[in-house]
């Protein structure tokens, strides 16, 4: 009799048999395309789809159900890491494809910015697929623990998510100070980064809900709480290196 050994070799290659390449792909493509459509439309319409594809709730709610669905937890931080590069790929493809964000301009000598551009467009495009990495094994293995794992530690995954998801909004509300000044443009994010955390919330409630083993909700609410936190703290520092990109 022999026997089979599956060394980390195999195990890629039983990943990639047993992962569903077609929906975890189309779920990134969309993701990508509509985060890419929703920063050329103006008015309420650009806020909602900005809200629900190109916001740091949308791309990780997105990675957390890819984990949540995965048919295995040791597959599910790959389903997650897949939905995301996709969607990093397809998203910075369609601003170079397009060019009017990176062409457009000139420096103070008088010639193409272009070239400055695209070197920003690059620097993004790499810091963003590095990250889309380390949040989609996150959010990936949170998800599955959601829906898995033990009654503590599902409810403390739950809470850890919530913070992750929320705290780009929370961040923004946390800083705003424009309140006297809430013009269309402010009025926006501020209803962006409200809905943000109420659909963080209401996604979580209803995923721990589903949960056919037990939870515990006062867990999850400290837990939320706690993450809140240090997921605003996240996404500040996020935000304040983005900006140098």
């Amino acid at each position: 009799m022999t026997t089979a050994r599956t060394g980390s070799g195999g195990l890629v290659a039983v990943a990639y048999r047993t992962l569903p390449w077609k929906p975890l792909l189309l779920a990134g493509a969309g993701l990508g395309l509509f985060a890419f459509v929703g920063d050329e439309l103006p008015g309420i319409a650009g806020v909602v789809m900005l809200t629900l594809t190109s916001t740091g709730f949308a791309w990780g709610g997105a990675a957390l159900l890819a984990g949540y669905l995965a048919t295995r937890r040791a597959v599910a931080p790959i389903n997650a890491t897949a939905v995301l590069v996709v969607a990093t790929v397809v998203y910075y493809g369609l601003i170079l494809a397009h060019g009017r964000r990176w062409r457009l301009g000139t420096l103070e000598d008088g010639s193409s910015s272009a070239w400055t551009g695209l070197a920003s467009v690059g620097r993004a495009t790499v810091f963003w697929l590095a990250a889309s990495v380390v949040a989609g094994i996150t959010l990936g293995y949170l998800g599955a623990v959601v829906r898995r794992g033990t009654r503590i530690r599902a409810s403390v995954a739950a809470g850890a998510a919530f913070g992750l998801l929320a705290g780009q909004g929370l961040e923004f509300l946390m800083i705003f100070r424009a309140w006297h000044a809430l013009d269309a443009f402010f009025l926006g994010r501020v209803l962006s980064a409200g809905a943000s955390i109420l659909l963080a919330a209401i996604g979580l409630t209803v995923l721990l809900t589903r949960r056919r083993a037990a939870k515990s909700w006062p867990i999850f609410v400290a837990t939320s709480a706690l993450a809140s936190l240090a997921g605003a703290l996240l996404w500040h520092y996020l935000t304040s290196f983005t900006t140098t990109l």
